[in-house]
């Protein structure tokens, strides 16, 4: 096992004794751990930007612990937004459409809905429930979601009605 790898247990091991710790010590090291964090995000995205994405891939690629820094304190933001994004994504497609990852920065993730749902009458509810929903749950750091703006006309959503009449709306109808 190398040094890093070695590092990464012990730091495991660590927490696994804090977590036992009684309060309000136990409190007090996990306020002191997330200001350290809060500290070193910061500043390692600070020399990211600084550094520009190119000479930040390849100074990660040249040491392993920099490459396990930026990969825990600058996540692919719009990796994390697609992979959140999977969780409506069958709902979507059952409807005939998709929603695209435009970008995704600082939190914001900008989309276009695609196929049926672009342009679609339901088309705020399913934005609103579902795909802002699944970003909210599956995205940490989450903050907003931009829509781009439809070309196409509005309709109805595809198919039959979703429900029977009288009966409550499914949690994201349409597309």
């Amino acid at each position: 096992m190398d040094e890093l790898a070695q590092l990464v247990d012990r730091l495991d091991e660590l927490l696994g004794r804090v977590d036992e710790a009684e309060e309000p010590l136990r409190s007090t090291v996990y306020e002191l751990l997330d200001a350290v964090d809060l500290l070193h995000r910061s500043a390692i995205r600070e020399l990211v930007t600084a550094l520009g994405p190119e000479a930040a891939r390849r100074l990660a690629a040249g040491h392993p612990a920099i490459e396990w820094l930026f990969e825990a304190y600058v996540p692919d933001e719009r990796a994390l937004a697609e992979s959140a994004l999977d969780a409506v994504r069958p709902f979507l497609h059952s409807h005939g459409g998709d929603v695209q990852v435009r970008d995704a920065a600082d939190g914001i993730v900008r989309v276009r809905l695609e196929g049926a749902c672009d342009g679609c009458s339901a088309s705020a509810a399913t934005l609103q429930h579902g795909v802002e929903e699944a970003l909210r749950d599956g995205f940490p750091g989450f903050r907003a979601l931009e829509v781009e703006p439809s070309d196409a006309a509005s309709h109805p959503p595809p198919g039959a009605p979703l429900t029977p009449a009288g009966r409550d709306l499914p949690m994201f109808p349409g597309g």
